[in-house]
């Protein structure tokens, strides 16, 4: 029963390094990178990312939509078998992921 039970926890480990994680922080050359960093406090302590995707605010009739806002996806990496994207709204990071390559 045991190697059975050792098996199954070998297969979740393996399944969950397949699947981004959610991450709070990223080390770069210049220091950490935090939820509430702006693109340029991002760039000046990682350097440039290895894409950048910008989505103006979207409009309806000429008219910017309420609440609409710009939203920025960067990646950086692969670094260490790893990618990190991360996601600004507003000007404001809010997000990023480690995605861990198999």
């Amino acid at each position: 029963m045991r190697g059975g039970r050792q098996a199954s926890s070998i297969g979740l480990v393996i399944l969950l390094l397949g699947v981004a994680n959610p991450v709070i922080a990223m080390r770069c050359q210049s220091g950490l990178t935090a939820n509430g960093d702006t693109p340029e406090q991002v760039l000046q302590k990682c350097g440039a990312p290895a894409s950048r995707v910008i989505e103006l605010p979207q409009r309806r009739g000429g008219h910017l939509i309420e609440g609409a806002v710009r939203v920025e996806r960067w990646v950086y990496g692969p670094r260490h078998g790893a990618r990190y994207p991360l996601r600004f709204l507003a000007g404001k990071r809010v997000d990023e992921r480690l995605e861990l390559s198999p």
